[in-house]
């Protein structure tokens, strides 16, 4: 999807639904937040927790290394 098209959409709808739209999207950022905080409290113990912290991380595993490495 293109800015235009994004753009054509959004300016489509009503201020009630905008408002919709910016809870559902406020609400999926705590989710995403409390993932990532959850799969940060214990150490991971299998490879399937690494590919796990680093995916809800948006992050490969050497990026995901690289981040740990900063800390």
């Amino acid at each position: 999807m293109n800015s235009c098209t994004a753009d054509d959409k959004l300016m489509a709808l009503s201020l009630e639904q905008l408002d919709q739209l910016q809870r559902k999207l406020d609400l999926k950022v705590a989710e995403k937040k409390a993932a990532i905080k959850q799969a940060s409290k214990a150490p991971p113990r299998s490879q399937s927790d690494i590919e796990k912290l680093a995916d809800l991380q948006g992050l490969d595993l050497s990026g995901l290394m690289r981040e740990i490495s900063k800390r």
